[in-house]
């Protein structure tokens, strides 16, 4: 047994070092993100102490030695850098500042806490944007993406209707179909074990195979508009309204940037209206429906939301600037739930984290960290847009660009309902995806410069 572990250990540094000189940077960076996502914690770990030992961090580690070898050997393609950059450059500064401000007890390293928000939430996707953004940009590069995506798109999919049709032999790993391991059991939720991420994750993810279909033959785009209401069903099964908003806004910035003419006003007007009939005819429904738990507590969720909304106000007004300091919501929101000026019930929110990424950073970071953060997804938007209406570009670069819009649509309803932080995979994604789409915008401007 030593002998076979030992040939092992032996096979998997050659092909190491190989990877490190030739690997490709958006390739590795995405394995991080899929393994994380998908064989992270519940799946395997060895403890560290307060650090557990995870797949997706040994790939992380193999991806930033992979970049520091290759820029070393020039085999990276730095690029000029613009206003993206700027913006995360200093929402990830400020970010950091504030923490280290804070005071933060550290015997609190545990999932959640705030070092861990910082780390795993925002410099983690920071590196993976970094990583993406100076590799060299192919057309290859992003048909293997897409691809990749796809073929997860369909594994989810698979997954999620497994799940809620109670055919548990065909689930993989296995942790999904314990109970105790994650939240949501009872919805569609995953390998992520959580229902927001697994819908972010599917609706990303069959984006990216549409993308992917409608650049190849007939026989791709058959295949895609065939497994499509295999992909409503699991989005149904996950069972979260920010999820389906998401979802709907997205085909929204797909039809209106990627028709034209006739086509998108009858899309338009059709997708417009059979929601405007769904929602008016299904209000209640909406707000109180069974999942995971009784239809009032689905109900309740709706209404704290309100209360989040209040108590955040009142901090901000409190301490506008710059915030009570990043990670410091848990605690410092508890005195403000004693107000009887209003008849929200702020007694709800106790015991929970914050449901809104923007009113946190709000209340953490005041108007600079909110601020920045708004200014880093807008210059996100604005580089696709430009992306897109570069006419010199490719066509397989356009699509890149507006593939990144609709990413950003599903991507912002969740930041209103959900403290993203908290689901660092999901900021993986997104992360990545930008800087993908940032460093081949970058490098469509450098190829043809504005006159």
């Amino acid at each position: 047994m030593e002998l076979i572990i030992g040939v092992g250990l032996a096979a998997a540094l050659v092909w190491g070092l190989v990877w490190c000189v030739q690997g490709d940077l958006v390739l590795g960076a995405l394995a991080v993100v899929i393994v994380g996502a998908c064989l992270g914690h519940p799946f395997w770990k060895i403890e560290l102490g307060p650090v557990p030992l995870t797949l997706d961090r040994i790939l992380l580690a193999g991806l930033l030695t992979t970049y520091v070898v290759q820029w070393r050997l020039g085999r990276t393609d730095p690029k000029p850098i613009g206003a993206a950059d700027r913006w995360l450059l200093g929402l990830l500064g400020l970010l950091t500042v504030s923490f280290l401000l804070t005071g933060f007890p550290p015997e609190k390293l545990g999932e959640g806490s705030a070092p861990w928000r910082l780390a795993t939430g925002y410099l983690i996707p920071g590196l993976l944007y970094w990583s993406a953004r100076q590799a060299p940009m192919e057309h290859r590069t992003v048909q293997r993406v897409w691809a990749v995506l796809g073929c997860l798109a369909v594994y989810l999919a698979l997954t999620g209707v497994f799940e809620r049709t109670g055919q548990w032999w065909a689930v993989w790993p296995k942790h999904i179909a314990d109970p105790k391991v994650g939240i949501h059991f009872g919805r569609a939720r995953g390998p992520m074990v959580h229902a927001v991420s697994f819908g972010l994750y599917l609706a990303v993810c069959w984006l990216a195979a549409g993308f992917w279909a409608f650049s190849r033959g007939r026989l791709a785009r058959l295949l895609f508009i065939t497994g499509t209401p295999l992909f409503g069903a699991a989005l149904f099964f996950c069972y979260t309204r920010s999820v389906w908003i998401g979802a709907a806004l997205a085909g929204l910035v797909l039809i209106v940037l990627g028709l034209r003419g006739r086509v998108r006003i009858v899309a338009l007007a059709a997708v417009v209206c059979m929601g405007a009939a769904a929602a008016f005819g299904n209000l209640d429904r909406l707000i109180a429906f069974q999942r995971e738990g009784s239809a009032e507590e689905t109900a309740q969720s709706v209404h704290m939301r309100g209360a989040f909304a209040y108590v955040s106000w009142q901090m901000f007004l409190d301490h506008p600037l710059f915030g009570f300091g990043f990670g410091r919501f848990p605690e410092a929101k508890l005195p403000y739930l004693a107000d009887r000026q209003t008849d929200l019930p702020l007694e709800s929110i106790r015991k929970y984290v914050h449901h809104n990424t923007f009113l946190c950073l709000l209340t953490e970071t005041g108007l600079v960290g909110l601020g920045l953060f708004l200014g880093l997804l807008a210059s996100w938007a604005q580089a696709a847009w430009r992306l897109l209406r570069t006419p010199q570009a490719a066509p397989w670069a356009k699509a890149q660009g507006l593939f990144l819009l609709a990413v950003l649509a599903v991507y912002i309803p969740q930041a209103l309902f959900h403290e993203m932080s908290y689901l660092p995979t999901d900021q993986a994604l997104v992360f990545f995806l930008a800087g993908l789409t940032i460093g081949l915008q970058r490098t469509v401007v450098r190829s043809f410069p504005p006159i």
